[in-house]
């Protein structure tokens, strides 16, 4: 049997607590990893999207990429 994988967004920000409640807002699940990091549970071509609203938000974003889940 082949597992079918998802692909979601993983972004470092901050302030951290600041992206995260915007995140919260913007997808369905996210979760704080234990480097201090979040992971979206996004489709990856919201990227931009995501990324736009955090700025104009006021986080500052230092990476922002696809993982699969």
């Amino acid at each position: 049997m082949v597992e079918e994988r998802e692909a979601g967004l993983l972004v470092a920000a901050e302030p951290l607590a600041l992206a995260e409640r915007i995140c919260r807002r913007l997808v369905a699940e996210v979760r704080t990893t234990t480097d201090g990091t979040l992971l979206l549970y996004a489709n990856p071509d919201l990227a931009g999207a995501i990324n736009t609203v955090l700025v104009k938000k006021g986080a500052t974003i230092s990476e922002l990429y696809r993982v699969v889940r």
